[in-house]
Parts: structure tokens; sequence; C-alpha cells
């Protein structure tokens, strides 16, 4: 196990969700708060963020990490940054141009922040990075979602395009464990970015 809080590895997927979840209502608004910056801090300063023009993110969930930051400064840079819009009853995303935090979310289905029906679609073999969230994570980017399949669908699709694609999970220390248990549709990273440290796959 890695990170400051250890989640022992359960035997399945739901039992492994169970385990995060707590961990992660454990976690302090200070510490999500600061863990954020760190996390924009180690993306920015790559290379991989600096050579890409267009960008993958998302509107967090309260007890996911923040990538308000990184967008703000994104969109400063002016990077063109895109955030999912999804179709619930498709069970599909699809990636839209956002040029304000402020302006362009909305309160959506089941209370969370979504982009605004007048953002305009992006293509998504434009994307070069998608920076992923998800519940855990482990060192060889096997990632565990939340169970509906939005992404993993997003990427099976987005793969399809010649042009390069950077899949980069995003989480807490506390969010990576030793080993995740994975299904066939379920689609690795590239890489797992924490506040702390950047594990390639």
């Amino acid at each position: 196990m890695i990170g400051t809080r250890p989640v022992c590895t359960p035997p399945n997927k739901p039992e492994l969700r169970s385990a995060i979840k707590e961990s992660l209502n454990a976690m302090s608004e200070r510490h999500r708060h600061e863990s954020s910056e760190q996390l924009r801090d180690q993306i920015t300063n790559s290379d991989l963020y600096r050579s890409a023009m267009t960008i993958l993110a998302y509107a967090s969930l309260p007890t996911e990490v923040s990538l308000d930051p990184l967008i703000t400064q994104a969109l400063s840079s002016d990077k063109v940054v895109c955030i999912p819009s999804v179709d619930w009853e498709q069970k599909l995303m699809h990636a839209v141009r956002i040029r304000s935090l402020d302006n362009d979310l909305q309160i959506g289905r089941y209370g969370l922040r979504s982009p605004s029906t007048r953002c305009d679609p992006v293509p998504d073999d434009q994307i070069s990075i998608a920076l992923i969230p998800g519940l855990g994570f482990d060192p060889s980017g096997r990632r565990l979602g939340r169970g509906a399949g939005f992404y993993d669908r997003w990427i099976e699709s987005r793969l399809r395009s010649d042009t390069p694609l950077s899949l980069v999970g995003v989480c807490f220390d506390e969010q990576l464990v030793g080993r995740i248990p994975t299904d066939p549709h379920d689609q690795p990273m590239d890489m797992v970015v924490t506040p702390t440290r950047i594990l390639t796959r």
C-alpha cells in the first residue's frame, strides 16, 4: 500500500470502493485543498503539460482532488480546457470546452457541477492529455472508477484515433493501493499523479 493513510486492499471492487470512500471522507478540507494545490504543481511543471494545447479535465466532487486550480492556470495560459458532458440516458460522455469556471458550470443531475449547454463540443482527437479521476489507482496504472463506466467507454472510443493521447490518473496519495482488481473493459492509465509523486506505467 502507498499513501499516508493505508487502505488494505479488499478482494473485490465493491469492498475496495467502500474502504477508499471511508478514507476520503476522513480527510480534512485543509488537507484536500493543500493536496490539490500540490497536484496542480506536479502536473503544470511537467513537460507533458507544457506541450499540450488541449486538455480534458473534470469538475471535481467534494471528496476528489480539485482540478480547479489547474483549470484556472491552464485557462490563463491560453490552453483549451475541456470537461466531460454526460449523456445519462445513453451512458456516454463527450468533451466540451469551458472558458470560465464561474460562468460555464452549473449544478446538474445529482447535484454535480456540469458544463452549461452553451459550451461547445471539442472533437476527441484534439485532446492530447486526459486528466482522469477515480476512486483508486495502483502503481501500474490500473484504475478503480465509481462503477458507471463513462470514462472507460470514452477512452476506448478515443484510442481508436491515430492522434496521441496521454491518460493521466489523478488522486490523493490516500487513494493509491497495492493492486486494483480489473475487468476486461477497464482502461489503464499511462501515468498516475498524486500530490507527492508521479508513477509511470
